[in-house]
């Protein structure tokens, strides 16, 4: 944790070694600050000038550059003190740290007018969103701004005790949804936690109390154990006869288990406090030798050196602990070979120890817990021991920015960011191996889309680690995907149901809202022409551009025609209307022709309305008998030779392979939700055979007011009762409503929808 100290001699031992000209920097920025905010008191009762150099001392410690530094000290005294401008900042303190100072007064005035406003009014969420909308576009422009602002929220958290409970709460509430997600992006390690603990301790206080004392009270011996562990594991690695050629230092410590993360985990996963593996751990971390180069070594091979030796040391010590202690089974995780999206990386591993307690044990490299520690904070350390990857982290800011120009409404945009950039994360790959960070819940279709608009739009179909699965599967960690494409795929609209992005979602409600206009368009074209034609008019004369651009005038108040053939599309304009301005003088003989009928909606035959769309096509369609699909079920078509389009469940065996034989033929379809048809199912209920099952299904299906349209009994070789059911129903959710009901029925095993009926269909 961050140490809290408020006075000047600790940031002056911080920045010790920094050159003269630096020291003064801070020195200078200091003395403004002190004199600007004289006088001045915080709600505790201390000077404010105590504020400012806290937050200095936290961007210190965290190994800032002196501008960040500076600014930190200086970071209120614009918005403060009457006399202060960003022009008088610049003379005395140069551009950068104006700039960055610039940054923070923007968002800490919309951060207060917010404040009041919550207070006494219901517009606060709305001021609050924009305040951090406000933030995130500075964050754009300058890293360092951000820094600066998890700096000052976090000392303003630990100084909390004077505020009221309900502000306490609000902004403990609104630093666990953005700020401590968010320095977990840029991977600022040290700040995340602590700003958790700290909000977990206002706005859940009796657990945060209870769980505090529980584990002063375990302190005692968990520290005996881990005192232990250290000895035993520093005694193999000394012992080890390699590792000293490849090490120049090993640094071993006991590390405690947050107290968010414990209570997390205890609530998600429903566990007692015992039950948490590494609430006991140590952390090992370690500094290579550098690479001896040979004369005229290249720099670039030079450094694969110092990186491949930086993971063999980490990959050895592994196994020296797993030669040391017994690994719990599915507890290791290779976070250097796969890194966390903001950059981490470590191996971790559970093992227990001699007292038959778990202990988690983490091995990284120095640079690799400087990463962890300061994350994107590293870039600016006084110190730097070269580079980090940035690629992601860059990319993340590409994206803010893109959203910036995406979205208006500045809560929307908060909820954006909270729900796409802040929340959990699931790093995926590419067939070729590129590393894809996505939200996690993301699927396919958030896949797809991510990597380009266009591949989502084509997309026909997904392969997960070598398998065809639903659109709708939610990704985990490791998964390797590939997308499935087809010039003839669209988008259907079930996939709004289940992307988990807000970035997918857009641009699939983008690609209807430019398809049905282009229907719409042609729509109303053909409307209009067959009207002229019908009257044998001259068609070609009265649809000139200008005389069509002079009848969308008068008529939809635009000089487009498009607006016209929307208007006629929508029944707000009549072609007859139309026709009659296209040409003032022309008469319409009454008798000459059949009265004109109110146009239709488009998309609808007069046989009435289609049990499934197949997008972009006009066609029959069948559902398939080898997967009944209902509607509800994940679907797609097979364009077939001559008999319309085959609807299929997407995890039909036979749809697999026409995916994998015939893609170009396979196309997007979806549910009209509006269809009132019903749907028969075949279903097989196996159980134990016993006295009353029978009876306990028939009450269920008369308590859901199910009649079996066909029923059938019987046992099998291996005493397994079959109860065989013909049923109908409405759509998919429908049906597992009653599945999950007919599950709790004692001793039922497995419910299976058959492609036939009865118990001839069970083996076929």
């Amino acid at each position: 944790m961050l140490r809290n100290v408020h006075g000047m001699e600790h940031l002056r031992g911080l920045v010790a070694e920094r050159p003269e000209a630096e020291r003064d920097l801070i020195e200078r920025a200091y003395d403004f600050a002190r004199e600007a905010h004289a006088g001045v008191v915080r709600k505790s009762g201390e000077e404010y000038i105590t504020h400012p150099v806290a937050v200095a001392t936290i961007l210190a410690e965290l190994g800032m550059d002196t501008t960040s530094i500076a600014a930190g000290l200086l970071h209120d005294t614009v918005e403060d003190v009457d006399g202060v401008t960003f022009e008088v900042i610049t003379a005395q303190f140069g551009p950068e740290v104006s700039r960055i100072v610039e940054g923070e007064t923007k968002v800490s005035k919309l951060s207060k007018a917010g404040s009041q406003t919550a207070e006494v009014s219901d517009d606060g969420r709305d001021m609050q969103a924009e305040n951090l909308r406000q933030m995130l576009i500075a964050m754009t422009d300058d890293l360092r701004i951000i820094v600066v602002k998890l700096a000052d929220r976090l000392h303003n958290m630990r100084t909390m005790d004077a505020m009221p409970p309900e502000k306490q709460k609000r902004i403990s509430r609104e630093t666990m949804e953005v700020f401590a997600p968010l320095a977990h992006r840029l991977g600022i390690g040290q700040v995340k936690w602590e700003l958790e603990d700290l909000s977990f301790r206002y706005l859940y206080p009796e657990e945060y109390a209870e769980l505090r004392s529980r584990l002063r009270m375990q302190l005692d011996e968990r520290d005996g154990i881990v005192k232990q562990a250290e000895e035993s594991l520093r005694s193999a690695l000394e012992d080890d006869l390699e590792l000293p050629d490849w090490v120049a230092a090993i640094d071993i410590s006991g590390r405690s288990k947050h107290l968010w993360s414990i209570f997390g985990k205890m609530r998600r996963e429903g566990k007692a406090l015992e039950q948490i593996f590494d609430l006991m751990a140590l952390r090992v971390i370690l500094t290579p030798r550098r690479v001896e180069a040979r004369e005229g070594t290249d720099p670039e091979r030079l450094a694969r050196a110092e990186e491949m030796r930086e993971k063999r040391i980490c990959y050895h010590t592994i196994s020296i602990v797993h030669s040391l202690w017994t690994p719990l089974p599915g507890r290791f995780k290779d976070y250097i070979a796969v890194p966390k999206p903001n950059g981490y990386q470590s191996l971790h591993t559970t093992v227990i120890g001699k007292s038959g307690q778990p202990i988690e044990i983490q091995i990284r490299s120095s640079r690799m817990h400087e990463v962890a520690e300061y994350g994107v904070a590293a870039h600016w350390m006084y110190k730097q021991g070269g580079q980090l990857n940035q690629r992601e982290r860059d990319q993340w800011i590409d994206q803010l920015r893109e959203l910036q120009n995406e979205v208006g409404d500045a809560t929307e945009y908060m909820d954006t960011v909270k729900n796409d950039f802040l929340s959990q994360r699931v790093r995926v790959f590419t067939p070729k191996g590129l590393a894809i960070s996505l939200t996690a819940g993301s699927t396919p279709v958030d896949f797809a889309y991510h990597i380009h608009t266009r591949i989502g739009e084509t997309m026909v179909g997904a392969r997960v680690n070598g398998k065809i699965v639903p659109l709708s599967q939610k990704l985990q960690n490791g998964d390797m995907v590939e997308i499935l494409t087809s010039k003839n795929g669209k988008p259907s609209k079930d996939w709004l149901n289940f992307a988990g992005t807000r970035s997918a979602r857009t641009k699939i409600r983008y690609f209807f809202r430019q398809d049905e206009r282009l229907g719409a368009l042609a729509h109303g074209q053909q409307m209009l022409e067959r009207y002229l034609r019908k009257r044998q008019l001259p068609v070609r004369k009265l649809m000139s551009v200008k005389k069509l651009e002079d009848a969308a005038q008068k008529l939809a108040g635009s000089r487009n025609p498009d607006e016209l053939f929307l208007a006629l599309h929508a029944g707000k304009v009549t072609t007859a209307q139309a026709a009659r301005t296209l040409d003032p003088a022309l008469a319409v003989k009454k008798g000459t022709a059949a009265p004109e009928q109110p146009p239709r909606s488009q998309g609808r035959p007069e046989s009435g309305p289609p049990t499934v769309y197949v997008d972009g096509m006009s066609t029959a369609t069948k559902l398939s008998q080898c997967c009944q699909p209902i509607r509800g079920d994940q679907i797609m078509g097979y364009l077939t030779r001559g008999r319309g389009v085959s609807i299929h469940r997407i995890d039909c065996p036979n749809m697999i392979r026409l995916l994998a034989d015939e893609p170009e033929r396979c196309v997007s379809a979806s549910w009209n939700t509006r269809s009132e048809e019903r749907f028969e199912v075949n279903l097989d209920v196996m159980a134990p055979d016993r006295d009353g099952l029978l009876a306990d299904i028939l009450g269920i299906l008369a308590r859901n007011r199910q009649s079996p349209l066909r029923f059938e009994a019987f046992v099998d070789a291996g005493e397994a009762a079959h109860i065989c059911l013909r049923l109908g129903f409405g759509s998919n959710p429908e049906m597992n409503s009653l599945l999950e009901e007919l599950r709790t029925v004692r001793g039922v095993e497995e419910i299976r929808r058959t492609r036939g009926f009865g118990q001839t269909a069970l083996y076929e």
